[in-house]
C-alpha cells in the first residue's frame, strides 16, 4: 500500500510539470531580451609613418589647485607679531612668510624671499617679542610694529603690520609696509607669478608671452614706506612728547598755529604724570582723507591711576607734502590732569590761558613763599632745554599774588617769585639777557579771591599765586 502511494504521487508531479510548469517557463523565456554582446572597437590603422590619428576632441586639462590657507589662530593682533618676530630669530623664514601672507598665500614665496634678505642680506636685528606695539586703528584695521635695526644705524626703524580679523584665523594680516632704509630686502624679492600672470608652464615653447592688463596684476603686499601716514605721524609725534623731547615734537607742528606754550605744557604734563601710551587702542584715525587727519590719542596714568586722551588736528597741502599738527584739544587730558594734581602736591596745570590772552605756562607757590615748588623745578628743565637750543629766543616771567595784604607788599612778592624762577633758570644755563622778568602784584587773578557772600576763597587765591612764563619764539 505505501509503494502504491509513492507511485502515485510521482505520477501527480509529472503530470503538474508538463502540463503548467513547463509552458510558463517557455512564456517568461520568449519575452526576455537577449543580452547585449560586448564588441571591442577596432584599434585605428596607423598613419603613413607609423604615426597614430590624434583624436580631434582635446581633453579639458585640470584646474589649478590654489595655494593651500595656512591655518593659524590668533586671539590678539599681538600675538601674530610676536610670532613673526620669534619666527624671524630663529631664521624660519618660511613660517614668516606663511603669517605675512594669510590674505593671499600666492605671494608666500616674496614675503620669505624678503625676510632672508632682510635678516641674512643685510643682517639686520630684530626686536624682541616685548617689543612688538600696537599702533593704534585707521579705517577697520588694526597695526602693529616692530623694531629693526641695520648695522651702523643708531636708532631702530619700524617694520608696520596692518591687521584684520578673520573668521577663521582670528587675525591675519592684509599689509605690511617696511620704512625705506629696507629697500633693499624688496628689492631683491621677484614678484610671485599670479593666476593672472603667464608663466613659462602656461605657455608653449617659442610663443610669445601675453601681456597682461594692469588692472588684472595683483599688487603685493608690501609697500615701501616713502612718507609716514596720518596714522604713523601722529604716533612718532606723541611719543615724543611721551619722551618729554619739545625739540623733537616741534618739528611735527605748524608753529603758526600751535603755540610753543602749549606744546612745552604738554610735555611738562606727561613728565609729571608719568603718562604712556595706553596698551589698548592708543590712537585712533577718526576722519582720514588725503589732506586731513583727526586724531584721537589715548595715555595713561599708573602715578595718577587715571586713563585720559587728547585730539590732534592734522593737515598737509598735497598728498606728496609731509603732515604736520595744526591743532591740538587738551581740554580732556588737562581736565584729568588737573582734578589729579592734588595726588602729587602739585596744584592745577602748567598751561594756562591768562587774562590778557593767549597761553603761557603756569608755576605755582605755597602762600606768602616765593621758593619754587620741588614740581616746578622739573617744569623749568623743560624751559631751559628749549632756550639753550637757541640764544636767540626770549621769554618773559610774570609774578602775581593773591589779594591778602597791600598792594605794595603783593607787587614785591610777586617780582620775587619771577625773579625766583629766572634765578632757578640761569642755574640750569640759560643766559640772564634772555629772562625778562616783572612783578604784577595781585592785577590779573586767574581764579576768584573770594566767594560770592564775601567770604574768603582759598582754593580760588591758590590759582593766583603763580609766576607765568611766556615763550616769545
Amino acid at each position: 500500500m505505501p509503494i502504491v502511494i509513492v507511485l502515485l504521487a510521482v505520477v501527480v508531479s509529472v503530470v503538474i510539470f508538463f502540463v503548467f510548469t513547463k509552458p510558463k517557463m517557455e512564456e517568461v523565456k520568449a519575452e526576455t531580451p537577449p543580452a547585449e554582446v560586448f564588441e571591442p572597437k577596432a584599434v585605428p590603422e596607423k598613419m603613413a609613418g607609423g604615426s597614430t590619428p590624434v583624436p580631434s576632441a582635446t581633453p579639458t586639462p585640470p584646474k589649478p589647485v590654489a595655494p593651500a590657507k595656512p591655518s593659524f589662530g590668533f586671539a590678539r593682533p599681538l600675538d601674530l607679531g610676536k610670532d613673526m618676530v620669534r619666527s624671524l630669530h630663529a631664521g624660519d623664514y618660511a613660517r614668516a612668510g606663511a603669517l605675512a601672507t594669510t590674505a593671499d598665500p600666492t605671494q608666500t614665496k616674496t614675503a620669505e624671499d624678503v625676510f632672508r634678505q632682510l635678516m641674512t642680506g643685510m643682517k639686520a636685528t630684530v626686536g624682541l617679542e616685548d617689543q612688538v606695539e600696537l599702533l593704534g586703528l585707521v579705517e577697520n584695521k588694526t597695526r602693529i610694529a616692530f623694531p629693526v635695526t641695520l648695522p651702523g644705524m643708531q636708532e631702530p626703524v619700524r617694520i608696520q603690520l596692518d591687521l584684520e580679523r578673520d573668521d577663521q584665523m582670528g587675525w591675519k594680516i592684509t599689509h605690511l609696509q617696511l620704512p625705506k632704509e629696507l629697500s633693499s630686502a624688496m628689492a631683491a624679492a621677484a614678484p610671485p607669478p599670479t593666476a593672472d600672470t603667464p608663466s613659462a608652464a602656461m605657455t608653449a615653447p617659442g610663443a610669445p608671452a601675453a601681456a597682461v592688463p594692469a588692472a588684472m596684476a595683483k599688487p603685493s603686499l608690501f609697500t615701501l614706506e616713502e612718507m609716514p601716514d596720518a596714522l604713523t605721524f601722529g604716533s612718532d609725534f606723541v611719543r615724543a612728547l611721551l619722551k618729554h623731547d619739545f625739540v623733537a615734537a616741534r618739528k611735527f607742528v605748524d608753529e603758526k598755529k600751535v603755540s610753543a606754550e602749549r606744546l612745552a605744557g604738554l610735555c611738562i604734563v606727561f613728565e609729571e604724570g608719568q603718562y604712556e601710551f595706553k596698551p589698548t587702542k592708543p590712537l585712533i584715525i577718526t576722519v582720514a582723507n588725503p589732506e586731513v587727519s583727526w586724531v584721537i590719542a589715548q595715555v595713561q596714568s599708573q602715578k595718577l591711576q587715571q586713563a585720559t586722551e587728547f585730539g590732534l588736528e592734522m593737515q598737509r597741502s598735497g598728498v606728496d607734502q609731509p603732515w604736520k599738527v595744526v591743532g591740538m584739544n587738551l581740554s580732556e587730558i588737562l581736565s584729568s590732569f588737573a582734578s589729579s594734581a592734588a595726588k602729587m602736591g602739585v596744584p592745577y596745570t602748567p598751561i594756562i590761558s591768562n587774562p590778557k590772552g593767549g597761553e603761557s605756562l603756569a608755576l605755582y607757590f605755597e602762600y606768602d613763599q616765593s621758593e619754587l615748588h620741588p614740581r616746578a623745578l622739573k617744569q623749568l628743565e623743560i624751559v631751559a632745554g628749549l632756550l639753550n637750543s637757541d640764544p636767540s629766543k626770549k621769554l618773559q616771567i610774570a609774578g602775581h599774588t593773591d589779594a591778602k595784604g597791600t598792594d605794595n607788599y603783593n607787587l614785591s612778592l610777586s617780582q620775587a617769585r619771577a625773579e625766583s624762577v629766572k634765578k632757578q633758570l640761569a642755574g640750569l644755563g640759560v643766559a640772564a639777557d634772555q629772562i625778562v622778568t616783572t612783578g604784577l602784584g595781585k592785577a590779573q587773578p586767574l581764579g576768584p579771591n573770594q566767594k560770592e557772600d564775601g567770604t574768603d576763597d582759598p582754593e580760588g587765591r591758590s590759582k593766583n599765586r603763580r609766576a607765568e612764563i611766556y615763550l616769545d619764539f
